[in-house]
């Protein structure tokens, strides 16, 4: 699909306006508890799948494994996240969320939801119901560039890095 460059450029400008919405709510958790966006992240990946070895969140985020160690030992730290070994393999480390961490990220959903559902239920049902089905085919065709895997390889050659 060829598309005009400022239709892009617009579509990527309301994408990016579109996150701020939920900032003032993650603003007040990363004041409260002095958490980063992939901090948060991780506490909701673990919240998720309850837990994981910190190689697979690297993967998964996209970091490499000494980051992922820097941000899993700031949540240890804080008393989010444990690390555990694993019981069938000694050498595997598995993270999990501490009560707190998952009260944390209950809380936070919690809000968030609230207030997206007071967002949404400002628009018409049938704006809602095309604004669903458009946000999916934007995730599968985020999910398709990703699992290609040329994104970062494009940029790299266009740059000339």
């Amino acid at each position: 699909m060829k598309h005009n460059d400022g239709l892009l450029e617009e579509a990527v400008r309301a994408y990016v306006r579109s996150l701020s919405i939920i900032d003032p709510l993650r603003l007040r958790f990363w004041d409260d508890r002095n958490l980063t966006t992939p901090q948060l992240r991780i506490m909701f990946i673990l919240a998720n799948q309850r837990d994981a070895t910190p190689g697979a969140l690297a993967e998964r985020m996209h970091v490499t494994p000494p980051t992922m160690t820097g941000l899993t030992d700031r949540l240890v730290k804080q008393g989010l996240v444990t690390r555990e070994e694993d019981p069938c393999d000694r050498r595997l480390v598995r993270l999990r969320l501490t009560d707190e961490g998952r009260r944390i990220t209950n809380e936070l959903e919690t809000v968030g939801r609230a207030f997206l559902k007071e967002v949404l239920g400002r628009l018409p049902p049938d704006h809602v119901r095309k604004l669903t089905e458009l946000l999916q085919e934007f995730w599968d065709a985020a999910e398709a560039v990703q699992t290609a895997g040329e994104f970062g390889r494009e940029s790299k050659q266009q740059t000339g890095a």
